[in-house]
């Protein structure tokens, strides 16, 4: 067997155990999103309805008209191990272990002309297995993590593709769309991120040659289900619950402002030009944008929902800032096609996030960037060693066990972070306690006649 695939077994095992050790148990208490997520999996499996009563349904009434898709993708598990917190988030660590291997594949397809594209392809899937940020939320029950893993598999199909042909077009295709009747976030990425990846991977004769078929499936698979949903008053529930368009403090500015301009004596006309719910609300989409981007985000604990923050620990290793930057740079300069691939879709991503209003910037909506900034972190390391060689062997192995060293330490400080200081900072955003609350409150209750 090819020591690459050695290596990545390894991998796997590695990114298993960080994802289902202690899985029922850590991160503590079950949050009511997961609770809402498992009991409509286990209402199904028992009746064929979800909590609301509704036969077999592709959205959820109870969960504000949301995707169904992890509830179905759930039942297997509950019912093997039963309705608990272990088999509840089960969906999320399998599809989270599975993109580890994904990426190798992924990274190995993109890569196809390299020498080193074996190297890049292992040291992806390492860090995606270590990824504090994908560990994190492969071990609760939320969506986003199957929507990463259908994600890569969607972006390496149409890769293979261009070289093996129609069917694995329609089927990357179709996997595509199957996102969308899981997760909210893909709904506003995939229509922007395919036509893009489509022009960077296609050469102009190709996009000419098959673009009836290409703009065909995209219609039929990501904007006709877009349509649908936005025309139905309950199936865009949730996304117009949550849009900054929803959110009444930037109009309540705008009309602040306009009154000031009146008082002031500024011609109408003018006050129009400048404050309109055109600039107001651009203004606040960049503002909300942007913050996904920042060193608070990524490399430090200041990203939302509060209940995912891990104390002291950002979404990325700290150490993996000079490698991205490495990475990014090098790509561009020597492989200008992936690297302009890499950045379109670490920039596409937040597009979503940055239309609502709530929770930014949000590591829950835009997770699935984290196997692109793994791809980067590879090549900038693969990059580095490869330089370091350079200099003669001497170096290259000091290099080599200054960078382990350091991977090591980042590891085991997260890993402290996450099982031991974790569980007591700030639990009640995961209302820790409410289990023993419905506990005592159901062995009181045959002694009154109202519970409030």
């Amino acid at each position: 067997m090819n020591k690459f695939y050695f290596a990545l077994i390894f991998i796997l095992v590695l990114g298993i155990f960080f994802r289902f050790y202690s899985l029922g148990n850590f991160p503590i208490s079950l949050h009511r999103d997961e609770a809402f997520l498992g009991y409509n999996a286990y209402s199904l499996l028992k009746t064929g309805r979800d909590i609301s009563g509704s036969l077999l349904p592709i959205h959820m009434e109870s969960f504000l008209y949301s995707p169904a898709g992890y509830s179905y993708l759930s039942i297997p598990f509950i019912y093997l191990f039963d309705l608990n917190e272990f088999s509840v988030r089960f969906s999320s660590a399998l599809f989270g272990s599975a993109t580890i291997v994904l990426i190798f594949f992924l990274s190995r397809e993109i890569f196809y002309k390299s020498s080193y594209r074996s190297y890049i392809a292992i040291l992806s899937s390492f860090f995606l297995a270590i990824n504090p940020w994908h560990i994190n939320l492969s071990r609760v029950a939320t969506e986003n993590i199957v929507v990463t893993f259908l994600i890569v598999t969607g972006i390496l199909l149409y890769l293979i593709s261009l070289s093996k042909g129609f069917k694995y077009l329609v089927v990357s295709f179709i996997v595509f769309s199957s996102t969308m009747f899981i997760y909210q976030a893909p709904r506003a990425f995939l229509p922007i991120f395919i036509p893009l990846m489509i022009l960077v991977f296609n050469t102009k004769k190709e996009i000419v040659n098959n673009k009836f078929m290409l703009v065909s499936l995209y219609l039929l698979f990501i904007i006709v289900p877009l349509v649908f949903v936005f025309l139905s008053p309950q199936l865009s529930l949730r996304i117009r619950t949550v849009s900054i368009f929803h959110d009444k403090l930037t109009q309540l500015v705008i009309n602040e402002q306009i009154a000031n301009d009146g008082t002031a004596g500024l011609p109408y006309m003018l006050t129009r030009v400048f404050h309109n719910k055109a600039i107001g609300y651009g203004n606040l989409f960049l503002e909300n944008y942007f913050k996904h981007f920042s060193f608070d985000f990524l490399f430090l604990d200041k990203g939302y929902p509060d209940r995912y923050r891990v104390p002291g620990m950002g979404l990325l290793y700290i150490f993996e800032l000079p490698l991205i930057a490495l990475g990014l740079i090098n790509l561009l300069n020597k492989h200008r096609r992936i690297g302009l691939f890499v950045i379109i879709w670490i920039l596409v991503v937040p597009i979503g996030s940055a239309l609502a209003f709530d929770d930014v910037p949000n590591l829950q909506r835009t997770v699935f960037a984290a196997p692109a900034y793994s791809i980067l972190s590879a090549f900038g390391l693969v990059f580095f060693l490869k330089l370091s060689m350079s200099f003669g062997l001497r170096v290259f192995r000091l290099s080599i066990l200054a960078c382990s060293s350091i991977i090591i330490f980042s590891i085991s400080y997260y890993l402290v972070q996450y099982y031991f200081q974790a569980r007591v900072y700030r639990p009640w955003y995961r209302q820790d306690g409410y289990k023993e609350l419905v506990k005592q409150v159901n062995h009181l209750l045959p002694n009154y006649k109202k519970a409030v």
